[in-house]
């Protein structure tokens, strides 16, 4: 990758001097925001996450109709659409009675051009038991659902891949009042900062580390979309060992660490936690530990991205504080010339990286089985037909 030239140097520090120097010096409390799955959530999960409460903006869940929900199938194939809604709405009313967080439905319908039926679904099914914050990726549903509940929040979706202050305009004049940029903004922090001078208050998805500028990104509706829908996710861009074996290409993707998310934090009014499979609790409590103690820790713990498992497979952990501000700064300008410029900093960094951890973990033969017997079910569940969704009433 590309070393600092002097150009990129005055960029850096054009980058401080304006932005991060403008910070106000006693930083707003950090807000977070976590998806989780009303079909596996525990109550005492629910119920533990209350000593966070300060921190926990929202707990986003999915729709249980997949008609209507982002992926286009059901959050689970074991259960039925019955059972999910269900287990939704049992735990919206335990919710209101027991631990009183803003819940927020994900509504990225993109599916087809029925809205009437998502909107007449949200006022009879969701409004009335106190589900009032949404998050929406389609301008023409924002406004109707702002027409059909004007007093409804709606949060922006990164599906929509909106990053400029233009494209957040576009969500702002239909009703959206926390938009979540493009996936890509956390490794484009000028932008970030532009942002946040034009008002616009963001969500930012800040470690889970899909690709910069991922090809995938050009399908229909952008990159999210596309991996939703795809039953063939061994052939994802990102899931080619020759790309993200490539430390130019894994370090440039769209994760930071959490010592770097604290400098970008003044611009950002909602953190969004990856879950990867640990219950909302685990989570919260293992990053609010690290954010408190500045603590070293494995990135790839919260990377979810496809390609995970191949950087656990062929490097290990990736451990955090060999990744400064100066190496994020430069990398996040680079364009990638590295000959020219004879740098070799991500592969010197990757080789520090090898030398810390000693390699990848070796797993026994017995977690190897039982990983590859789990993939294939799960392999199986997500290709199984879904006949239709049990009537609301």
């Amino acid at each position: 990758m590309g070393g600092t030239s002097p150009c990129s140097t005055m960029l850096i520090s054009f980058f401080r001097l304006n932005f991060l120097e403008e910070s106000p010096r006693h930083m707003k409390g950090l807000k977070l925001t976590i998806g989780f799955s009303p079909n596996k959530t525990r109550k005492k999960d629910l119920l533990g996450l209350r000593a966070f409460r300060q921190h926990i903006a929202d707990l986003h869940f999915p729709h249980y109709n997949p008609h209507i929900a982002a992926s286009g199938r059901p959050a689970d194939p074991r259960i039925s659409p019955g059972e999910a809604r269900r287990r939704t709405m049992d735990l919206i009313a335990w919710n209101e009675q027991h631990t009183g967080f803003k819940f927020t439905l994900l509504l990225n319908y993109l599916l087809h051009d029925n809205y009437d039926v998502v909107v007449d679904n949200v006022r009879k099914e969701f409004y009335p038991r106190g589900v009032r914050s949404f998050v929406v990726a389609d301008l023409e549903l924002i406004k109707r659902l702002k027409d059909a509940l004007p007093d409804c929040e709606v949060q922006g979706s990164c599906l929509s891949h909106r990053m400029t202050e233009a494209e957040l305009e576009e969500e702002r004049r239909v009703g959206v009042v926390l938009h979540n940029p493009s996936v890509n903004i956390i490794r484009n922090p000028a932008q970030l900062a532009r942002n946040h001078r034009a008002g616009f208050a963001q969500k930012v998805i800040a470690f889970e580390g899909c690709l910069h500028n991922c090809p995938e990104e050009n399908s229909l509706y952008g990159h999210r979309w596309h991996l939703a829908r795809s039953l063939h996710q061994d052939r994802f861009y990102c899931r080619n060992p020759e790309v993200t074996l490539d430390p130019r290409v894994f370090f440039k993707a769209n994760w930071v660490t959490i010592a770097r998310l604290k400098t970008l934090l003044p611009f950002i009014s909602v953190v969004k936690l990856p879950r990867s499979g640990n219950s909302i609790l685990s989570v919260t409590r293992q990053f609010m530990h690290l954010y408190n103690t500045n603590a070293s820790y494995n990135v790839a713990d919260f990377i979810t991205s496809g390609y995970i498992k191949i950087i656990e497979k062929y490097i290990g952990a990736i451990p955090s504080h060999v990744f400064t501000d100066d190496f994020f700064e430069t990398v996040d300008h680079c364009t990638m010339n590295c000959q020219e410029r004879g740098c070799r900093l991500c592969f010197d960094v990757m080789d520090e990286i090898r030398a810390i951890n000693g390699g990848p973990k070796r797993y026994s033969v017995f977690t190897q089985a039982h990983r590859r017997v789990r993939n294939l079910l799960r392999s199986t569940l997500n290709k199984a037909p879904w006949f239709g969704v049990d009537s609301a009433e």
